[in-house]
Formats: structure tokens, C-alpha cells, sequence
């Protein structure tokens, strides 16, 4: 009979040197395989560097060895890869169709492992999980022990199952495991299994402080029939000094510990605990390499973030209906990306594709060829679709580029993204030719049939997993630990950060629809992962510091607001809280500057200060410079020659934006290219304007009174304007070629609803007002060009195009056709926002003046928007007395824009704006400052514009 003991060990004895070679002595003697089971990657790792030959695993490899030697036949997965194919049962089974499309997969395939982890069967669930059982038992019976896809706790308890049906010895000579506190259910049940096995096992657990958990996790094996031959508990003190310091944020934080170990005498005697692995990492890693500060650690990324691997899922997620330039526009990205173009290069070829649709370089092209031409089975077998991505991967052309140009090219930045690239291909041909072997010899590559998008989705999973390397581990860098792995530490100075309430001890996180209640209902029959079990393994983990260095600072982020401050974690109550605080104020104050960037910060912050300097670096002149150009806006640019005849809509454009005007009229520089959304503003205007003008003209309605409009006439526009609206509309979408044809309808359906509600209003506001019966359209998209005299003696020519001027005897009125909305108020006419509807009315007035001989006067001047067609108040400008109860014109009462002199000079001259135009003139011919009285959001330049919030708050205020 084999004997299996529970001994005592201290967390800086773990998997030591002696311990290890016990185990290989035992394996050598008995001439069959030993195993040490370690908890984490760091430490299996240092164990199989100090004990080559000998198997150091963890349980998952146990119950792998045990399958393997019971030639058992079946397919591994992940716990991600488990989701896909839990999705991939639901879709097939239609008892649970409306399960898969409401997107509860996920949801029910992590409570299936969390279940599974418990040791719990699916005829053992918790009362709350009872109507996901059929669920369960169907998935374990069709997928499970008909497929064979084993998840890890499939595997484990398959293991388990087979060593309860054996009767002959397991060719195991010994197992020792070493480094946990505790251990999960399944853990457990595998250890029941190996010990009824007659396997021998020992088991050290740490006795150097008084953990509580080691003592219940004991007491839990001698029951299976392990025999205690624990020591009474040493124990051992270490630690001389603890200290808990504050940080305002997490970079402060993290800066704050990267500058302290510069600072000490040597890197060996430093490491850093991470309490939130994944984010703790990440931040570490990059500031690590802004300070210089070697790691112990290899800098790795997954394969998500290469090229490669999204080029690769945009094949498999092409839409195969053919689809526009924009929409193709994301794979011409994805090949540029692969074949590294870029900057100009990249930019052009853009252009050039969206544009005509054609290539640059040759080998581009072909690539993308390949791709159309590239076809995938909506649904086939998972090995046929690993083999096409596997010859697919092997044929591309990019591969051989790169070849070449890791040869040849000598820019280093080029050389590190092609080569991480060519690493990429090489560790996805690898694990692809791995996933078909295994297909293969367990002999389900005809069984497992799986949808394009799972198998996309299974690739996506996959490059999560693979990581490539960027950089390799320093040996004489800082040591990098986590809790489980912290023993390996034997320096004096440890710094564990990220000690905040809530993050440490951290809240348990079951998986899926488990709950802790659950736990307490279920008939789980070693420790469940309860929030007690978990703070008491936290604990422990907090307790072997003690027993690990003499000195250990505690960080946590105690956030910039003083009466509201993040919490340390409640079990750091009795550490001393350190008088030092780390804060962006605190490290500019700081002597010492570790980087080029850390000193001209600490430099910029005593300027601001108020301290002189008498050499000030030249990045720093850069910098104020710049600020100060920023704070003025201006931007002086003297034009050689001044034009004398200048739009009123340019005085317009530069008034709302003179850094915009410049950009769009004296550069010329052309919007950034979109994908179509919507029908353009332009073609729809111009349509509007030429239909309303041929309408008008064919049927003779032009110098027609309104009066004298015979009802044929006007009862012919409604059927005309939709016969005429259908034919332009045509053009319409030539230009937009781009758009569905959905939204294309629904654009034209609107606009003809809204060309119907505009004849409604003009025959209102017109034809049927008998106040305006001697009314009539004097003339459509009419040249005004006016004589404006400015100082010096220059005389301006004003020019425009009114869209309709109506005369009655001595009265006239201009009106302005708006495809969208129009408003004017006085403000806008005095900034010179609004110059059209005064400068028109003053300026054809004067014109039509001079034609006929005979004095006239400007009755008003109105927008007609023809989505508010019927709307007469804010958007005109009227004589004062021709508003209210009796206007002819249909103005109501609630119109602002009363003038007495409207069209005239003395108008002109009450709103400055003769004074207005000169200033407008006179900058656009030499200043363009980044002072804009209208800002919209979606304008076209904002990418290179330097307005800051503070011009635009101080331009919304005066407005």
C-alpha cells in the first residue's frame, strides 16, 4: 500500500532545490514518471530550470497523463472555446433555437464550467440553476461523450472516472504538490481519486504564519485518508517595516514606485506585487520603458493585435454580395496594413480606391484579388476549415515580402513590425497544423461541423490566446510577482500596489448565473469558493509577506477629490500610513529628473511658477510659443493682390470662420472623403432651385400678378412639380451611387412631401392673398453687383444671385429659397453672419432703381425654408409697418426684425455695416485667426484646427 502524507512547509521553501531532486531520485529508482504539482506559470518554470527531467505540472497535466494513458479518444477546449461550441449546440438543437439568438450561450456555458468546477453533476444542481438541467444533460451527452470535446473539468473528471474503473497499478511513482493553501473542488475530487488509486502523494502546505485556510484545507485531506505528519506551526518573521502610501491616481501611483526603485541601490533587492494582474501589467510595462527601468518579464501582445490576425477575420467576415468602394474600403486598410504602407503612401492608395477602384502597386492588388476571389462554406467541418485557413495562410504573397524585407530594409521600426508579423504567421501556422493533427488522431476530423462566423469567432479566441513576443525578459531587471508566486522573492524590498478597498480582498466572481447562495444550497462536498473561502485564501496570501522580506510598502489610489478619497484595503489597517504622498505637484517639486520629458516638465512647472531661468531649453521656448499662438488665434497672412469684387456669401463664410474660409477658398483644401450617408445638401439644392425656377418660368407665371394667375395654372404645378422632381431626381442618384436603395426612396419620398407642403404655402402666402393681388415675380435667380466705397478710396464690388424678387408698383421684396432651416436676427447682421437678405434688398433696390427711372423702396427680405415653408417671423426682415394683425405679406406679430429704412443707406448705416464690410474685406486679404463666431461640431477641418474651448465659450457668450 502507497502512503500519502500532508507535511509542513514554509512559502520561501517552495519547490526546493532538495525537495525537487527527492522527486526526480524517486522517478529514477522506480523507473516510472514522478510528478510536482505547482500552483502558477513562475513557478513551474523555476522548478523545471532547477530540476531538468522530472515532470513539474499542474492538475490540469495530471488528468491529461491519465486520459493519455488510457488511450482515451477526444478533442481539448478551452473555456472560450467551450462557449463557441456550447453556441454551436444550441443553434443545432431546435428545443433550444430561441436560446442561441437571445444570446445566452455565453451565459449558460460559463455556469456549465463553474457547475463543473464545483464537482457537482447535472442532476445535482442548485434549485435556481434546476431549468437549465435538460440543457445541461443533453449538451453532456451529445456533445461531450459523443463529440468528445473535453473542457479542463470535463478532462479532470474523466480522469477521475477512470481511475474509480481501474484495477491495475497507475504507473505513477510519486506526486508531490507544493505551493497552494487551498484547493478547489474539483481539486480535490481528483486528489479523493488518486489516493482510493493507491497513488503516492505528498503534500506541502505552508506553516510559517498562522493561516487559518491551510488548517481547514488539512483537516479536508487527512478525511480523504491522508496522514498529518504536519509540524507544529514556526513561526517566521521576517518583515522589519511596513508602510502604506497614498497615490492621487494610478499613473501617480505607478510613477511613484518606478522613481523609488530607480532611486534604490540595487535592482535584485526590488519586486513589484501586483494585485490586479492584467491592468497592474499592462501600466507597469509602459512606464517601465518611458523610465528605462529593466523587467524581469517578457513584453508580450496577443496575436489580435497584429495585422495579420484581423486581416484574417475580415476574409472570413466578407460579405459575399457585392458591396461599394467604402464598403470594401476596410480590407484595402487591412492590406495596407500588411504590407506595412504607410503615411503618404497609405493615404494615396485610399484615395486612389475610393476614387477609381484601382491599385498602385501590383502586389496589392493581386492580394486583394485573392481575396474576392476567396470562397468559405456557410457551414462545413471544422478540420476543412482549419485546412483552408492553413493553405490559405501558407499561399500568401505577403509572406515572401516580408522575407525581404527583413533582409534588406534597415529602418528598425519597419524591421520590428514586419518581423512581428512574420512571428505571428509562423505561431498561427503552428497551432493550425497542431489543431489538425490532433483532429486527426483522435479521428474527429469528419465528425465536428461548425458555422463560418463560430469558426471566425474560434480564430478570434485563438489570437486572444497566442501572444508573441516584443521584447524578452531582462535578467538583471526588477522581479515581477503575483500572490501565488510571491515565494520566489528573496530580496529585501517589496512594493504591492494596488492595495484599494474593494480590489484586495477581492469580491468572489462566480461564473455564468451561479450565485453565492447557490453555493450554500448545492451538495458540494469540499470547500465551495464561497466570499468567506476567498477571503481567508487572501488572507494567507497577505500573511506569507511577513515571511518574505524586511520591508514592504503598500500603494493605493486614493483619487484628487480631499471629502471624497478611495479606501486602502480594510486589512491594512494596522500599517502605518507614510507621510509622503504621491501626486502630480509632489513629483514636479520632485530634485530629481529621470527622463528628457520628466525634467522640461519639472522645468515647465517652476516656470509657471513664477521662477526664472536663465538658459531655458529650446523645447520649452517651443512649447510657450505655441501656447501663446494658441491663446491669440491669430494668424496674419498678407495676400500680394486684393480683389475688388468679393460675394457677399465669401464675407459671409470668412465671418463665421476666417481660419475655415481660408482652408476651403484661398487653399483650396478639399473636405477628408467619407462614406455616403445621405443624399448630399448640394445636389438637393440645386435641384430645388432649378424646379422651382422652371415651374415658375413654363408656366408663365413670372411678371404674372398673383391675382391674374388663372386657376389652370396653378392647378398644373403640383402634377408638374412631381413629373419635373422624378426627372432630376435621376441625377440625384447617379451622384449617390454609394447609398441603398432604401435610404435613396425614403430621401425622395420626403423631399416630395416637402415640395408639395411648399406649393401649399406659396399659394397661401401668394397666389391666394388678394392683399397681394397686384404682386408679382419681377424675375428669378436674379446678379445684383453693387459699388461699395471703403476707406482710401477703394470701391468694392459687391456680387450675388437673388433667388426671387417680387415688385408691386414701388414696393419690392427679395425672398431667399433655404433647403434647410433659416433664421436672421439683428445680431447676425450687425457680426456679419447674415449679410444676404440686407446687402441683396439694399443693393437691387439700387439697381432695379437705375433701370427703371423711377424711385422704389424694400418692402422686406425673407429665407423660404422648404422644410418650414409656411413660416413668416424670425426668418425675414420687414418694414415696421408691415408686421402684425393686417401685413399684406402674412408677417405675424411675433417677427423681431422691424426696420423703418430697410434697403436704404440709413439702414446701412444704423447697423455698421458698410463700416462691417470693410473689416471683412480687409481680413480677407491678411487675416485668418482661429476665432470663430460659429463652431459646429461636424465640420470638416476640425482635425486641424486650433480653436481651443476657451475661444469657443467666449464667442458663445457674446453671442
Amino acid at each position: 500500500m502507497s502512503e500519502q502524507y500532508v507535511r509542513s512547509t514554509s512559502s520561501k521553501e517552495v519547490a526546493a532545490k532538495k525537495r525537487l531532486e527527492y522527486a526526480f531520485s524517486v522517478q529514477k529508482q522506480k523507473n516510472c514518471p514522478a510528478f510536482y504539482v505547482l500552483p502558477s506559470a513562475m513557478w513551474l518554470k523555476t522548478a523545471r530550470k532547477q530540476q531538468p527531467g522530472l515532470a513539474v505540472i499542474t492538475f490540469d497535466d495530471i488528468a491529461r497523463y491519465l486520459l493519455m494513458q488510457a488511450e482515451e479518444v477526444y478533442y481539448p477546449l478551452t473555456e472560450q472555446e467551450r462557449s463557441l461550441f456550447f453556441e454551436q449546440f444550441l443553434r443545432e438543437e431546435q428545443t433550444f433555437e430561441g436560446e442561441a439568438d437571445s444570446g445566452r450561450a455565453l451565459g449558460y456555458a460559463d455556469t456549465y464550467g463553474q457547475v463543473k468546477r464545483l464537482g457537482l453533476t447535472a442532476e445535482q444542481l442548485p434549485a435556481a440553476l434546476e431549468p437549465l438541467r435538460s440543457l445541461f444533460t443533453e449538451y453532456e451527452q451529445k456533445v461531450v461523450k459523443e463529440r468528445k470535446l473535453l473542457d479542463p473539468e470535463n478532462i479532470i473528471l474523466r480522469a477521475i472516472q477512470l481511475l474509480e474503473q481501474r484495477s491495475t497499478k497507475l504507473d505513477i511513482s510519486l506526486i508531490i504538490i507544493d505551493g497552494y493553501v487551498d484547493f478547489s473542488p474539483l481539486q480535490t475530487l481528483l486528489l479523493e481519486a488518486l489516493q482510493k488509486a493507491d497513488v503516492p502523494i505528498e503534500i506541502y502546505l505552508p506553516a510559517d504564519q498562522p493561516y487559518q485556510i491551510v488548517g481547514h484545507t488539512a483537516d479536508e485531506l487527512v478525511s480523504l485518508g491522508f496522514s498529518d505528519q504536519r509540524q507544529e506551526p514556526v513561526s517566521v518573521q521576517v518583515t522589519v517595516e511596513k508602510e502604506l502610501v497614498a497615490a492621487t491616481t494610478a499613473e501617480e501611483q505607478w510613477r511613484g514606485v518606478i522613481e523609488e526603485i530607480l532611486a534604490a541601490p540595487s535592482l535584485h533587492d526590488v519586486a513589484v506585487l501586483l494585485v490586479d494582474e492584467k491592468r497592474g501589467r499592462e501600466e507597469l510595462e509602459r512606464l517601465a520603458a518611458e523610465y528605462g527601468l529593466p523587467l524581469q518579464t517578457a513584453k508580450k501582445r496577443p496575436l489580435t493585435a497584429t495585422a495579420l490576425h484581423a486581416f484574417l477575420l475580415a476574409c472570413l467576415r466578407q460579405p459575399r454580395s457585392v458591396r461599394s468602394r467604402w464598403e470594401q474600403l476596410p480590407l484595402v486598410e487591412h492590406i495596407l496594413a500588411l504590407y506595412q504602407r504607410s503615411g503618404l503612401e497609405y493615404a494615396k492608395q485610399k484615395q486612389c480606391f475610393l476614387q477609381t477602384g484601382e491599385w498602385i502597386k501590383e502586389e496589392d492588388e493581386q492580394l486583394f484579388h485573392a481575396i474576392t476571389r476567396l470562397k468559405w462554406k456557410k457551414k462545413d467541418l471544422f478540420s476543412r476549415y482549419v485546412g483552408q485557413m492553413l493553405v490559405w495562410l501558407r499561399e500568401l504573397p505577403v509572406v515572401s515580402s516580408w522575407r525581404a524585407q527583413l533582409k534588406a530594409d534597415d529602418d528598425l521600426e519597419t524591421l520590428q513590425a514586419v518581423a512581428r508579423e512574420y512571428r505571428a504567421w509562423e505561431l498561427l501556422c503552428k497551432r493550425l497544423e497542431m489543431t489538425a493533427e490532433l483532429l486527426e488522431e483522435r479521428g474527429l476530423a469528419g465528425e465536428l461541423t461548425l458555422s463560418l462566423d463560430l469558426f471566425a469567432n474560434w480564430l478570434k479566441e485563438l489570437g486572444e490566446r497566442l501572444q508573441v513576443t516584443d521584447k524578452r525578459r531582462a535578467e538583471n531587471g526588477v522581479a515581477i510577482h503575483t500572490w501565488r508566486d510571491v515565494g520566489l522573492f528573496r530580496g529585501k524590498k517589496l512594493y504591492v500596489v494596488g492595495m484599494n478597498e474593494g480590489a484586495f480582498p477581492q469580491l468572489s466572481q462566480l461564473s455564468g448565473y451561479v450565485q453565492e447562495r447557490d453555493l450554500h444550497e448545492s451538495a458540494i462536498r469540499f470547500s465551495a469558493p464561497t466570499q468567506k473561502q476567498l477571503r481567508q485564501k487572501q488572507l494567507a496570501y497577505l500573511q506569507q509577506l511577513d515571511s518574505i522580506c524586511e520591508s514592504i510598502t503598500f500603494t493605493y489610489v486614493k483619487g484628487v477629490d480631499p471629502l471624497h478619497p478611495q479606501l486602502p484595503s480594510p486589512l491594512l489597517e494596522d500599517v502605518r500610513r507614510a507621510e509622503r504622498e504621491w501626486s502630480w505637484e509632489a513629483r514636479m517639486k520632485g530634485k530629481n529628473s529621470y527622463t528628457e520629458r520628466d525634467h522640461h516638465e519639472k522645468l515647465a512647472f517652476h516656470l509657471g511658477q513664477g521662477y526664472r531661468m536663465e538658459d531655458e531649453p529650446q523645447p520649452l521656448r517651443e512649447i510657450a510659443t505655441r501656447l501663446e499662438r494658441l491663446a491669440d488665434g491669430r494668424e496674419p497672412l498678407r495676400l500680394e493682390k486684393k480683389s475688388a469684387t468679393v460675394a457677399v456669401t465669401a464675407l459671409e463664410s470668412y465671418a463665421r470662420c476666417p481660419f475655415r474660409y481660408a482652408l476651403e477658398r484661398l487653399f483650396q483644401v478639399k473636405e477628408a472623403e467619407a462614406a455616403e450617408e445621405q443624399v448630399s445638401p448640394l445636389a438637393i439644392g440645386q435641384l430645388v432651385h432649378e424646379l422651382i425656377e422652371e415651374i415658375y418660368t413654363e408656366l408663365q407665371l413670372i411678371r404674372l400678378p398673383f391675382a391674374k394667375a388663372g386657376a389652370e395654372q396653378l392647378e398644373r404645378v403640383p402634377e408638374l412639380l412631381q413629373e419635373r422632381f422624378e426627372q432630376k431626381w435621376v441625377a440625384v442618384e447617379e451622384q449617390n451611387r454609394g447609398l441603398s436603395r432604401l435610404d435613396l426612396e425614403q430621401t425622395k419620398q420626403q423631399w416630395k412631401k416637402r415640395l408639395d407642403r411648399w406649393w401649399q404655402a406659396e399659394r397661401k402666402h401668394f397666389w391666394d392673398n388678394e392683399a397681394l393681388g397686384e404682386m408679382a415675380i419681377e424675375a428669378m435667380e436674379t446678379s445684383v453687383r453693387m459699388p461699395f466705397s471703403v476707406k482710401g478710396g477703394t470701391e468694392l464690388i459687391l456680387t450675388g444671385k437673388v433667388d426671387r424678387v417680387d415688385k408691386s408698383g414701388e414696393a419690392i421684396v427679395i425672398y431667399d429659397y433655404k433647403t434647410g432651416k433659416a433664421s436672421v436676427s439683428a445680431e447676425e447682421v450687425r457680426s456679419g453672419l447674415k449679410l444676404q437678405l440686407p446687402l441683396y434688398a439694399f443693393g437691387l433696390r439700387e439697381q432695379l432703381e437705375r433701370q427703371t427711372k423711377r424711385q422704389l423702396r424694400a418692402d422686406g427680405a425673407s429665407y423660404i425654408s422648404l422644410r418650414e415653408p409656411a413660416k413668416r417671423a424670425g426668418n425675414g426682415i420687414w418694414r415696421k409697418e408691415l408686421i402684425g394683425k393686417h401685413s399684406p405679406y402674412s408677417v405675424s406679430s411675433f417677427c423681431k426684425n422691424r426696420e423703418e429704412s430697410f434697403g436704404t443707406g440709413q439702414y446701412l448705416d444704423a447697423y455698421n455695416l458698410k463700416e462691417r464690410v470693410e473689416a471683412l474685406w480687409s481680413g480677407m486679404h491678411s487675416e485668418f485667426p482661429v476665432e470663430p463666431q460659429e463652431c459646429a461640431a461636424s465640420c470638416p477641418y476640425r482635425a486641424v484646427c486650433r480653436v481651443t474651448e476657451e475661444q469657443k465659450a467666449d464667442h458663445a457668450v457674446k453671442a
